[in-house]
């Protein structure tokens, strides 16, 4: 089965499981006996509602499977289904009247203890189902010990994605490669084909029931990234060397632009509160400007709400660090609700920046630290620079050049999928974080 469809899967189930906690709560409720009138008005009602608690379990992330660790079940779960059940009440009580005679917010409150159980003990089997042996495609992965040691680490978290590794091959060991029973699928690393006898070896395998893949492609299946470590420049020229249709940037463009007028709009009330606060407790400047790479490597002037002390990088530009002492401690707030980053609605504006996209950094830290030490750093820039993006959202806020290199790896998987449904997913994945105050 798909991962796809395995997603789907949970999706559905989730959705019964939610329809029969309902069920059990009117009928205890009601001592057995509810009215049809009952039943029918809290159905109708809730046909509404568990639509809004599957999409809070979708920004949690436990749709995402490629992505999503199945260590971290119980505490999102938890937390996903608490606040879909405080919201509903909340919406419940607004609501009119007679709605709240017909649905006593009582039940919402049940109805969460209800399906807690259910959906954890649920999760608990489709994982525990789809990582049986007998459900794994055994896999041969070719390739640099880092590489395979990235997708060996993927996989043994993962193991629902539906692979089980059996065998490894590094340059080294590439003269003694044997194909064994059992090997389904074999992902090879494109570097490794420049080796004619073992690229003819591999090549014979098609038509042969098992299926060859390149590893960069496999890990980017089951991981969400892209491995440096196994492209070269003849991945970039494929994938990421033209753009099959021009609609996508049009569309993009545009939506970016709406969103961001709708955005300023909408915060001019609290931008009237929260900037004379601002100039209380940390004095001029209010705003923060700074130069960063764009699109194609081209400068831009960043704007933020100046988070940091006064003549914070006198010294120099240089990454964040967790207690930065730099930060003061409203601009902790400000960068754990994303609110510092308001002024970059005219960046969008003037087409700078995305709502989506790699991180903007500072041109001297590329230039003198991050291109010289990771390859391909540079062409994170094929795409616009973005307010959020799926590397923020994926991976923790980065300190130090393996942290870069780790999340140059997720930029360049949102450079080569790029798409209005994953902009839409990494917009989803950024209001949890704002609303979990999980930021940096």
């Amino acid at each position: 089965m798909s991962n796809r469809s395995k997603t789907l899967l949970l999706l559905l189930v989730d959705m019964i499981l939610l329809v029969i906690s309902l069920t059990i709560v009117i009928y205890l409720r009601k001592q057995g006996q509810p009215s049809s009138f009952y039943i029918y008005r809290h159905y109708k009602l809730f046909s509404f509602i568990f639509p809004f608690w599957i999409l809070n379990y979708f920004i949690e992330g436990l749709y995402t499977l490629k992505t999503y660790n199945p260590a971290n079940l119980n505490i999102s779960l938890l937390r996903s289904t608490v606040f879909s059940v405080l919201i509903s009440v909340v919406v419940i009580y607004l609501s009119n009247y007679e709605v709240g005679r017909i649905t006593p917010k009582t039940n919402l409150v049940l109805v969460g203890l209800m399906s807690l159980p259910l959906l954890y003990g649920w999760r608990l089997f489709f994982f525990k189902f789809f990582s049986r042996d007998i459900r794994l495609r055994g896999t041969l992965l070719i390739g640099s010990q880092e590489t395979i040691d990235l997708v060996q680490t993927e996989i043994a978290h993962k193991p629902h994605l539906g692979y089980k590794i059996v065998a490894t091959c590094t340059p080294e060991q590439a003269h003694d490669l044997m194909i064994t029973p059992g090997i389904e699928l074999v992902a090879i690393e494109r570097k490794m084909t420049k080796d004619l006898d073992l690229y003819n070896k591999i090549f014979s395998l098609l038509g042969s029931g098992i299926e060859v893949i390149d590893l960069a492609k496999f890990a980017e299946k089951i991981s969400g990234k892209i491995p440096i470590q196994a492209i070269d420049e003849s991945w970039f020229i494929e994938y990421c060397g033209h753009q099959e249709s021009r609609s996508y940037d049009v569309i993009k463009n545009l939506i970016d632009r709406s969103i961001a007028i709708v955005l300023i709009l909408l915060f001019i009330p609290v931008a009237i509160v929260l900037l004379p606060v601002l100039l209380v407790v940390h004095g001029r400047p209010v705003f923060f400007k700074q130069v960063r790479t764009g699109l194609n490597n081209r400068p831009f002037t960043l704007y933020k709400l100046r988070t940091m002390v006064p003549n914070a990088e006198k010294d120099g530009a240089k990454w964040s660090t967790p207690g930065d002492s730099r930060i003061t401690p409203l601009g902790k707030f400000l960068r754990k609700v994303r609110l510092d980053e308001l002024p970059q609605l005219l960046n969008i504006l003037k087409g700078e920046m995305s709502l989506v996209g790699p991180r903007p950094e500072i041109p001297s830290i590329i230039e003198t630290t991050l291109v010289p030490s990771i390859p391909y750093y540079s062409l994170r820039h094929l795409v616009k620079p973005g307010v959020t993006g799926w590397a923020q959202v994926t991976y923790r806020y980065g300190f130090s050049k393996e942290d870069s290199k780790e999340k140059l790896q997720f930029d360049l998987f949102y450079v080569k999928n790029r798409s209005i449904w994953l902009d839409l997913l990494v917009i989803i994945k950024t209001i949890k974080t704002v609303v979990t105050g999980a930021g940096q």
